[in-house]
């Protein structure tokens, strides 16, 4: 008797060619068609996309290529890009981790008896690790096409408290320095092992499910809050994060409370939610919005790397086999992305909270615009010691890729990546040979890479074949270089201490300023950073110019005063700056001028409503309402010129040209219409 599977793996059961199997049971003859069943690797099961959307060269640069000619040029003391990245998780939050990993899973249900399972929490601790490892190498690629020390790692840590359930935070201080793109990434598994190879997302050999979010800063994305490009099966949840996280800075705004830390990663917050209301989001496949403004759907997708790429995997980590298969075409699509982007609209609210840091009187002024000399003095002085902190944190970061790629962490994570894709290969081989015992026992050893128990026969008929990768379930076990495990929240110096060895614990940076150098030294961030604030406060010179500390904004919908950071005339906002203040349901914030407490002149208007997206206004102001030619963004549609009297959209505007704000000077700008 023989099982042939055709081109599509559909099983043909042939007559069977004795007596003796004639006569087999019929349960029997169904027990083996489910095991043929189990083989249809041989289309799909084992097998991924050749090429992702987003295209990567034909051939991945050497790691010692010098970076070509980069046209974006970098933002002063603001980075181009952050990626963060699961890296480590608490002792107390990985058994809701793991609970909420099967609850929530990307590609099919699993059963409930698969939740407390120890392969379960193999594989969640997988998608942790490996998502650190394959980080690394969007890391190397947007590197090679951006200026120097504009890439920065956030490696975060998962964490569980009562108040705020699951969530994540960062490990060291890259997401406090100004960005005009964050990217939230990670590589997900299938976490019941049982159907793992049949299901859509598995990162396993040359098998990678990647997942990412881009963010850009709030205020040149308003109608999304930021969002800009999200994984199919994160979007809502991004959504409803970047939500949170701009009605939490209204609130601190309004409170004049600290602004709240960074928000957890997209993926924590997709395993924290259960069955949230589906919101309302305009998504579209890449390359299709135009220019209306959507947020771009990346499909989920299973990559498989090219063989001929995956048998040159070695110790030092000289051929980057995922470059080719998605990074590299994805630091392409993001380099675009910076290009279509207002770096000093993107970075202008996060650079006034770096400011905040070092002088909060300085971060009042800000909002101003002020072109007086001692107020420019202070800030180039502010700005030279954000940029300081820059160049640490990309130190630190160059420093975490070589310990995470090519320190003892990559040399043991490509080791289980090789053994992985012998394992497949091998798999695969016995498929097409149709012995049925021998690929059932691989897929089952392909389970125990991750913890399920296999049968003493099944893993006899394969340790001779797949060289000893029936060890690969205790390595991951036992290895601590590869444990992302955490007794305690505050892991910085370890964190550092293990994945980048390399790290010179006393490092110098050099800050320019006006006509003088100071060179910078310190054994960490932190005593980095407390030299800095020292040297800005023997340094630092008296300002001409001041901003009240207590001031209001008025707007016409909002039943009290709102706060104003600016300039005032007897308590109220009176010339440039920044306010917001809340209205029933919601929120505004208006950027520009003003006269008598209400926005007067030119600026910019964001209006927040609770279940709706953000409205921006841009342009001519009067009595608090947009009135004149305006800029109009709204979610799902086209930017538009519309005319408005009195706060009332009057219809297409007729001129030809575009009254706008400018976020680099704060001075009013005609632009002609493209």
């Amino acid at each position: 008797m023989q099982f042939q599977p055709d081109d599509a793996c559909h099983v043909t059961l042939n007559r069977p060619e004795n007596a003796a199997a004639r006569s087999a049971p019929m349960f029997l003859l169904l027990a083996f068609a489910l095991a043929a069943t189990l083989l249809s690797g041989c289309a799909g099961t084992a097998r991924g996309k050749n090429d992702s959307v987003y295209r990567a060269p034909v051939t991945a640069a050497p790691r010692d290529e010098a970076a070509p000619a980069a046209p974006i040029a970098a933002p002063d003391a603001a980075a181009l890009v952050v990626i963060r990245y699961p890296a480590m998780i608490h002792a107390d939050a990985e058994s809701l981790y793991v609970s909420s990993f099967a609850v929530n899973a990307i590609g099919g249900e699993v059963p409930y008896t698969m939740y407390g399972k120890p392969q379960t929490e193999r594989i969640a601790q997988t998608v942790i690790a490996k998502s650190g490892y394959f980080a690394m190498s969007l890391y190397r690629e947007l590197k090679a096409r951006l200026p120097a020390n504009t890439v920065l790692l956030s490696p975060h840590l998962v964490l569980w408290d009562e108040e705020q359930g699951l969530y994540s935070r960062p490990i060291l201080a890259s997401e406090q320095v100004p960005a005009v793109l964050t990217i939230d990434f990670g590589t997900y598994t299938f976490p019941d092992v049982n159907e793992m190879m049949d299901s859509p997302p598995v990162t396993f050999g040359d098998l990678v499910t990647p997942l990412a979010v881009v963010r850009t800063g709030r205020w040149a994305r308003p109608a999304l809050n930021g969002l800009v490009l999200s994984s199919d099966d994160l979007a809502q949840a991004a959504w409803r994060a970047s939500e949170t996280q701009a009605a939490r800075v209204v609130e601190a705004r309004l409170d004049e409370a600290p602004l709240p830390s960074p928000s957890s990663l997209d993926f924590i917050a997709f395993l924290a939610e259960r069955d949230p209301p589906p919101a309302s989001l305009p998504l579209t496949a890449p390359g299709t919005s135009g220019d209306r403004i959507m947020v771009e759907a990346y499909p989920l997708e299973k990559l498989q790397i090219p063989a001929g790429i995956m048998t040159q995997l070695d110790d030092a980590g000289e051929v980057d086999p995922f470059g080719q298969a998605f990074a590299g075409g994805f630091a392409d699509r993001v380099t675009r992305l910076l290009g279509g982007v207002d770096t000093e609209r993107a970075t202008f609210f996060q650079r006034q909270a770096a400011l905040a840091r070092f002088d909060p009187g300085l971060a009042r002024v800000w909002f101003t615009r002020s072109d007086d000399e001692s107020v420019r003095a202070r800030l180039q002085l502010a700005e030279a010691l954000v940029g300081a902190e820059r160049e640490f944190l990309a130190a630190q970061s160059d420093s975490i890729y070589a310990g995470t790629y090519t320190g003892d962490f990559g040399v043991r994570m490509r080791k289980i990546i090789a053994a992985e894709y012998r394992m497949l290969e091998e798999r695969r081989r016995l498929a097409r040979r149709q012995n049925i015992t021998t690929a059932v026992a691989a897929l089952a050893l392909a389970g125990s890479v991750y913890g399920a128990t296999v049968s003493t026969t099944a893993s006899a008929a394969m340790v001779a074949s797949l060289s000893g990768v029936s060890l690969l379930g205790s390595v991951w076990a036992m290895n601590k270089s590869l444990d992302t495990r955490s007794e305690s929240a505050e892991v910085s110096e370890r964190f550092i201490a293990r994945m980048a060895p390399t790290f010179e614990r006393q490092m110098s940076v050099q800050m320019e300023w006006l006509e003088s150098r100071e060179v910078i030294t310190a054994r960490g961030f932190a005593e980095f950073r407390n030299k800095t604030l020292t040297l800005y406060q023997s340094r630092v010179r008296s300002m001409a110019v001041s901003a009240d500390a207590y001031c209001s904004f008025r707007h016409p919908e909002a039943p009290q005063p709102g706060r104003w950071w600016g300039e005032c005339v007897d308590g109220e906002a009176a010339g440039k700056g920044f306010g917001v203040a809340a209205t029933p349901g919601g929120s505004v914030e208006y950027l520009g001028d003003t006269r008598s407490g209400r926005a007067e002149g030119v600026g910019a208007l964001l209006v927040r409503q609770r279940g709706r997206t953000p409205v921006y206004y841009e342009g001519e102001f009067r009595g608090g309402r947009a009135d004149g030619t305006v800029w109009v963004e709204t979610a799902g549609e086209t930017p538009q010129l519309r005319q408005f009297r009195d706060g009332v959209d009057a219809g297409r505007a007729e001129a030809a040209e575009r009254v706008a704000f400018d976020y680099g000077t704060g001075a009013r700008a005609v632009a002609g219409l493209q």
